[in-house]
């Protein structure tokens, strides 16, 4: 009985989750074709053009909380420091963003 409460408790909760993440990527790919926002060298998403939307800024500041949690995340499992893990995965992304989008360069944003 306890597992059939718990299944009701967690599938929509799950469900929801699930449904979730998709609409944040596809905002995020949409905000990026569009120049808005771009990938910064640390490994976080920054915001093109300071006077973005304020919808645009909730997403960015969304999508750099759960990359912050996941760059601690692997960094206490192999024991390394969370920017280190931010700075690779950075270098990684940066170089499959794809053209016309924007990242971040030593001398300010670069469209690709």
């Amino acid at each position: 009985m306890k597992n059939k409460n718990l299944i009701s408790i967690w599938a929509p909760l799950l469900l929801s989750l699930c449904l979730a993440i998709p609409a944040a990527a596809a905002d995020l790919a949409q905000v990026k074709a569009a120049g808005q926002v771009g990938e910064l060298m640390n490994g976080l998403l920054g915001l093109v053009k300071p006077d973005a939307p304020e919808d645009v800024k909730a997403l960015v500041n969304s999508i750099n909380a759960q990359r912050l949690a996941e760059y601690r995340r692997i960094a206490a499992k192999n024991g390394v420091a969370a920017e280190e893990v931010a700075k690779l995965t950075a270098q990684k992304v940066i170089n499959q963003t794809p053209a016309g989008q924007f990242v971040e360069t030593p001398s300010g944003w670069q469209q690709r």
